[in-house]
């Protein structure tokens, strides 16, 4: 009865997004929470307790999507969740990702990475995540992960996780591309947005299809009253393409705008 009821519990958490979902991929995705995390089911907070020794987190199965891959039925699984009490701006959230695929009447975990510790105050930011086609018959989950500094600064990185040739789901690119800051010491400001897709009609290098990465930046500085200066405004579009690089196994930007 106690199994059956934390069953039930968690579908109710299930996004609706994925309303259609067969029984066994449900209980597929009840045992990830359960010899991942932990069995203790928080009713009233509607997630999964996890305690990592140093926090406890509140954790959901937020995303899931179903895809044939070579004749395949594949399952791709996006778990997140902040910490149970509000953390310092330090104390990570934390995630998971997991890849299923169907065998026989059975779903079966072929690569995972349960913990990726992330964002800040206890947030998790993987819960922003979506999955994308990355390389023919290949996903992965990209996202940006966006941090401040005491001083106000704020800086934001661009990254993918997909499953290598490891067997293991890992991080192959973290892009540092948007920030945003004011310096009083010397009045000055700068900022960039950055917008990051995936050429999935381009050519493919080392089974990755290419990124095209467009940044909007602008500098300039303050007058006495922090009033931004015209004159100094430097303001801008910048485009270029991010390949993946097999030696380091990482999209890496070029040198130059690194």
């Amino acid at each position: 009865m106690k199994v059956l009821i934390i069953v039930s519990l968690l579908l109710m958490v299930l996004p609706s997004a994925h309303a259609e979902i067969s029984p066994d991929a449900r209980q597929a995705i009840e045992k990830i929470m359960s010899v991942y995390y932990s069995s203790s089911y928080d009713k009233l907070r509607g997630c999964t307790l996890y305690d990592d020794g140093s926090e406890t987190y509140c954790l959901a199965p937020k995303h899931y999507e179903f895809k044939n891959i070579e004749g395949v039925d594949t399952l791709y699984v996006l778990v997140s969740g902040d910490t149970v009490k509000d953390g310092a701006r330090v104390t990570p959230g934390l995630g998971g990702l997991f890849i299923l695929y169907k065998l026989g009447d059975s779903w079966v975990v072929s690569a995972s990475e349960p913990y990726i510790r992330n964002g800040g105050a206890g947030r998790s930011q993987l819960i922003g995540f979506d999955l994308r086609e990355v390389g023919a018959d290949r996903y992965g989950w990209v996202g940006k992960f966006c941090g401040s500094g005491a001083g106000g600064q704020t800086n934001c990185s661009w990254s993918m996780y997909t499953v290598m040739k490891s067997g293991k789901i890992e991080e192959v690119a973290r892009l540092d591309l948007d920030y945003s800051y004011e310096l009083m010491t010397k009045p000055s400001y700068g900022k960039a947005e950055s917008d990051v897709s995936i050429n999935t009609v381009g050519a493919m290098t080392h089974g990755f299809y290419p990124l095209k990465v467009t940044v909007d930046y602008e500098h300039g500085l303050y007058d006495n009253n922090y009033e931004p200066i015209s004159s100094s405004l430097d303001k801008g579009t910048d485009s270029f393409v991010v390949e993946f690089d097999e030696q380091t196994q990482m999209f890496n930007l070029p040198d130059d705008k690194s």
